[in-house]
């Protein structure tokens, strides 16, 4: 029997794949300084209130409006059939999100990747779609002014550099910790 483990995969696929598991991890349950906070919870309330406001607003216009149902139809649709799975699914994100500290495994990865998936849809499509809505766009009726769109563009380029920042931050404090692995491994090792 040898305790030979199995080198990592070097592909692109599982190399990316398992930065931004580490990523993630870092992400969701590192250390953090008062901007990458700013930048982690400032997009999650946003998308509370587009799960929560949004979605079930969109589905009350569409019943009362577009389907010729009465308001009573659509308050009903709005939360009963949309909202209240959306909150459930909310809760079942949190759970699950917060069941991934510190695991690995192909499932653990998995929920990590998803979330990161969220975070990227979220502040480069959704927080842009709702300043595109702030600043008088919409797609049902459709109507699209240049200061909708203007203000829907700022934001996806505030959401990229967000994203970068979070990226040279993890890269930052990723460095820093292997550093102060590194020495104290070596002061270990020299018997100091």
């Amino acid at each position: 029997m040898s305790s030979y483990s199995v080198p990592p995969r070097r592909d692109f696929i599982s190399r990316g794949t398992r930065e931004i598991d580490d990523f993630m991890s870092w992400m969701l349950y590192g250390q953090e300084t008062w901007l990458v906070a700013l930048l982690k919870g400032v997009p999650l309330l946003l998308f509370i209130y587009f799960a929560l406001g949004y979605i079930p607003n969109y589905a009350n216009t569409i019943v009362t409006l577009y389907l010729g149902f009465s308001k009573d139809v659509g308050f009903l649709v709005a939360v009963v059939v949309i909202g209240g799975p959306t909150f459930t699914l909310l809760l079942i994100l949190l759970l699950w999100t917060q069941a991934a500290r510190g695991r690995r495994g192909f499932a653990w990865s998995l929920i990590r990747f998803l979330d990161f998936l969220q975070y990227v849809a979220l502040v480069l499509v959704i927080i842009p779609f709702m300043l595109f809505n702030l600043a008088g766009g919409s797609l049902i009726p459709p109507l699209f002014p240049l200061q909708a769109l203007a203000l829907g563009a700022i934001a996806v380029g505030g959401g990229f550099s967000g994203l970068v920042y979070l990226w040279l931050e993890y890269r930052r404090i990723s460095r820093r910790e292997a550093e102060a692995a590194a020495a104290a491994s070596a002061a270990w090792s020299s018997g100091g």
